[in-house]
């Protein structure tokens, strides 16, 4: 895949986005350094890691930009980094992103403290959300996801990931405040055991847990988690372009792009509009085809979630770079265009988990802490 082919966006974009939100932009697409006294105050002198580098999105240093509601998962570690504009640094265990004599206070968020026990197999918290992984490994192979190359495919106990959520929101550190099951896909024989880990763990707790799933060729299916009381939904199309999405989501794309449309317009007639989601992610095909994606999902009241493409280096795309700082404001502005013109938002509702997609809160009542 040649990059420049996909993303061939050479005009200059004139921004609407203000200075922090670009800010966040630049730290998406470049990340930044860490200086060694913010590395000796993150780690609280070598005691805990920087990053747990779990999942390329989530494998960075986690910062809410301070006198905003903006969080940002920032890159620090990837090869791509090592041009970065910004560096964090810190003063008496204060925190700023510097750039030249310009500087940014910030404040990181802390990993929680059963990130080194045995729940962290089954639970990671990132920001106020608890992430349970019910697969590891996964039935599929996406180009650009390692979690089928990594931890070997099985099935995880449903009392652990119960327990390990229980752990999760009364972390001394980082309690979380709802849940999101997601993680690997299960293959077609396992799908009863997903059915049982979304009931139970739906009903075992007060606080809201959403689910992030690979869809159901039975549509009927969305009735049945509305009943057990899942709160959201997010049905990843990932790639609009279907030849694109034919070579790198082989497994997850068998079901086709209107298999997936029907899906989501059922969730949407049970659950509602902007209660629904649907990620899409930003640097793997041509802008216009991400797009015209925001486009199909919108006008079908699903909230799409832009996610910029960050490469993981246990993959076939490790050698890919992210999207520009120009490529990721001009198609967020855009996508906002869409959303606004269909009445949806774009996702996800909740401030903190915007830590790793291409959101901002508009002081709209939508956008809100759990």
């Amino acid at each position: 895949i040649k990059q420049e082919d996909l993303l061939n966006s050479s005009k200059i974009y004139s921004y609407m986005l203000n200075k922090l939100e670009l800010l966040k932009i630049d730290l998406m697409a470049h990340g930044m350094g860490v200086s060694e006294r913010a590395k000796q105050d993150l780690t609280q002198d070598g005691k805990i890691p920087l990053s747990l580098f779990e999942y390329a999105t989530t494998s960075g240093i986690p910062l809410r930009i301070q006198d905003s509601d903006i969080y940002v998962n920032s890159p620090f570690a990837e090869d791509f980094c090592k041009g970065a504009n910004w560096q964090l640094d810190s003063r008496d265990r204060e925190f700023f992103i510097v750039k030249g004599g310009e500087e940014q206070r910030v404040e990181p968020v802390s990993l929680p403290s059963y990130f080194n026990t045995r729940w962290s197999q089954f639970a990671m918290s990132h920001t106020d959300r608890v992430r349970i992984s019910p697969i590891a490994g996964c039935s599929f192979s996406c180009e650009f996801c390692d979690l089928s190359r990594t931890p070997e495919y099985q099935k995880k106990s449903v009392e652990n990931l119960i327990e390990s959520v229980r752990v999760a929101l009364n972390d001394p550190v980082l309690p979380a405040r709802h849940v999101l099951i997601s993680g690997g896909n299960p293959k077609p024989q396992d799908e009863s055991y997903m059915d049982e880990v979304y009931e139970r763990v739906t009903k075992a707790f007060d606080v809201p847990v959403d689910i992030m799933m690979v869809t159901r060729r039975d549509v009927s299916y969305v009735d049945k988690l509305y009943s057990w009381g899942v709160n959201e939904l997010s049905v990843n199309l990932e790639l609009f372009n279907p030849q694109i999405a034919d070579r790198m989501i082989v497994g997850k794309n068998k079901i086709g792009r209107e298999g997936y449309f029907r899906f989501l317009e059922r969730a949407v007639e049970v659950y509602g509009r902007n209660k629904v989601r649907s990620i899409l992610l930003v640097g793997l095909e041509p802008l216009e085809d991400t797009l015209r994606g925001v486009e199909a999902l919108a006008q079908r009241g699903v909230s799409p979630v832009l996610s910029p493409f960050r490469p993981s280096p246990k993959t076939p795309l490790a050698h890919l770079s992210p999207p520009t700082a120009q490529q990721l404001a001009e198609v967020y502005e855009k996508s906002r265009e869409i959303a606004e013109k269909h009445k949806v938002k774009l996702g996800p509702s909740c401030i903190p988990c915007h830590h790793n997609t291409l959101t901002f809160p508009d002081g709209s009542d939508f956008y809100k802490y759990s």
